[in-house]
């Protein structure tokens, strides 16, 4: 770990140690003249030359330390590099635990999305084994042991072998990763609305009939089609159970923010150009759900009015597509990725602990009773 100041601008208010200096330097203590008879007969001498002199040093030095800790704290310290460096094992859905030698002090997780905990049960559906493998080299501090454990056939790889910044430890056991559901074509969409999003609405209906796609429309009260592949659910409160199960066998969903949900992991499913989320997507039995971050109001989502939405919404409700399948010993991540991102830790929260106590040190020695007493 290494200490530094995210903002050393802040270090500019150590010109204020200047203040307490100035004025121990004014002060003086109390002189109380007497006078004496006998010498106004003494010959008149030149005073001598007064030099700087400063009156109670360890009030002043505790003034300075006050204020030097006050700058430090502006420049925000840290302490940079504060990753876990605990060895980290990624085993594949399909692959048991229990079958994984493994030392007990590291951190064991599934290889899906989230890396949920091995103690969860595995995930069913599955996963882009290429886009996680770098996710998590990422996110593992460069000084954590990297395990990957693969089933012999692979099922989510893309068409670059991964490349990563770890000596990753590729183990291939026996094992079966769940197969991906095939690409339905064509996409059969449906559109549900109450009167609270009829304004917001148009917006998809564009967006539809740009595509050309075969929409059914209605209200929420009205069923699905049997061969619905896509929902579009516009309305307010819970999903019905109807619908739930519907997902949960496969289903792809996207809701309006009001919509309520369950709780569950999610990960950003499209971004504006700031890198702001415009909509989550979350896991749900087979299918998933998509939710909106913002309502359908062009002032609060702009992208709703570029040439580009309608493709935009179409590659969100279609289905991923279908992923390659590769020998796992062929698809053994090369060198060279990007290094993981630094972390750092707030040092604030001490500083301003520290603080606190100086400044009651300070206002002991400054009011305490047997201190001398300015003029």
């Amino acid at each position: 770990m290494t200490p530094t100041l995210l903002l050393p601008l802040g270090l500019a208010a150590l010109g204020a140690i200047l203040v307490p200096l100035v004025l121990h330097l004014a002060r003086r203590t109390e002189q109380r003249p007497t006078d004496f008879a006998a010498l106004r007969w003494l010959r008149q001498k030149p005073r001598p030359r007064h030099r700087p002199k400063f009156d109670e040093l360890v009030l002043l030095a505790t003034r300075i330390l006050l204020l030097v800790l006050l700058a430090i704290f502006l420049a925000r310290p840290a302490l940079l590099n504060t990753q876990d460096a605990t060895p980290v094992v990624a085993i594949a859905p399909g692959i048991a635990p229990a079958t994984v030698a493994r030392d007990a002090k590291a951190r064991a997780v599934w290889l899906a999305p989230g890396f949920p905990s091995i103690d969860t049960p595995a995930p069913q559906r599955a996963v882009p084994v290429g886009s996680l493998v770098r996710q998590l080299d990422t996110q593992t501090a460069a000084a954590a042991p990297l395990t990957v454990v693969v089933p012999v056939t692979l099922d989510g790889a893309d068409a670059e072998r991964p490349r990563v910044s770890h000596r990753v430890r590729w183990q291939v056991v026996p094992g079966a990763m769940a197969a991906s559901r095939p690409v339905p074509s064509p996409l059969r969409l449906a559109l549900r609305i109450d009167t609270a999003h009829a304004t917001g609405a148009r917006y998809i209906r564009a967006a539809t009939n740009a595509l050309d796609l075969a929409t059914d429309v209605g209200d929420p009260g009205r069923a699905l089609p049997p061969k619905t592949t896509a929902l579009i659910w516009l309305a307010r409160g819970p999903l019905p159970a109807t619908v739930e199960r519907w997902i949960a066998q496969g289903g792809t969903a996207l809701v309006a923010s009001d919509t309520v949900i369950a709780a569950a992991p999610t990960a950003p499913a499209w971004q504006d150009e700031t890198g702001a989320p415009l909509v989550e997507a979350r896991a749900q039995g087979r299918g998933h759900v998509l939710r909106l971050l913002r309502s359908l109001d062009p002032i609060a989502m702009p992208t709703l009015v570029e040439p580009d939405f309608p493709k935009t919404l179409a590659h969100l409700l279609a289905p991923p597509p279908q992923p390659a399948r590769v020998a796992a010993s062929a698809y053994r991540p090369l060198p060279g990725g990007l290094p993981p991102a630094t972390q750092s830790r707030d040092l604030r929260p001490w500083f301003a602990l520290v603080i606190a106590a100086a400044w009651l040190v300070e206002r002991w020695l400054a009011t305490r009773a047997r201190r001398a007493i300015a003029p």
